[in-house]
């Protein structure tokens, strides 16, 4: 099995945190933020976490309704786990990015034209999802994805699975309308 780094992690909280010089500056800063609390502290820690979840079943629904309106999968980026055995498969289209002769020369630029080889080599772009099986008992999503079964799927491809359904319906609703 490859190493964890070499999956991405593709969705992102807080990329930067706010930097503060004092503790009441600190205090302040995230009293002016949406999810600021003052009491309850693991209770609203579990609601957010239960609220992701529930997102994710959401999301679940969603992909069984619609994953058969799109007819392009190819920009598809997302990493599967398969449940039972843990196996990631790292699904992506290679899109060239990195042109020596806009890196000049030098250890930066070689280590960079490398790292776009790598994933010139290694592309695994999705050319069809073929099935997606929701069990309703127990909230267990599957999904087949260029012939390959991936069980019990994790919630981070839910969400990237049912955000691209999303983008895709969108884009082609957007297409008709001109």
């Amino acid at each position: 099995m490859a190493r964890k780094k070499d999956y991405p992690t593709l969705i992102h909280g807080s990329i930067f945190s706010p930097c503060f010089m004092t503790e009441e500056e600190f205090e302040n800063g995230y009293k002016n933020s949406i999810f600021y609390v003052d009491k309850d502290f693991k209770k609203e820690y579990e609601s957010h976490i239960a609220a992701m979840g529930h997102i994710s079943n959401i999301a679940k629904s969603y992909i069984l309704n619609n994953w058969e309106r799109v007819k392009d999968w190819s920009d598809l980026e997302v990493v599967v786990n398969h449940g039972p055995t843990g196996e990631r498969t790292y699904y992506y289209s290679y899109k060239e990015k990195i042109r020596k002769k806009e890196y000049g020369s030098g250890m930066i630029s070689d280590l960079l034209i490398k790292s776009d080889q790598k994933r010139k080599r290694n592309k695994n772009p999705v050319l069809t999802i073929n099935e997606v099986v929701l069990d309703p008992t127990d909230g267990d999503f599957s999904i087949t994805i260029n012939g390959k079964q991936h069980w019990w799927i994790q919630d981070e491809a839910i969400i990237i699975i049912a955000d691209y359904i999303e983008k895709q319906i969108a884009k082609e609703t957007n297409e008709k309308e001109i």
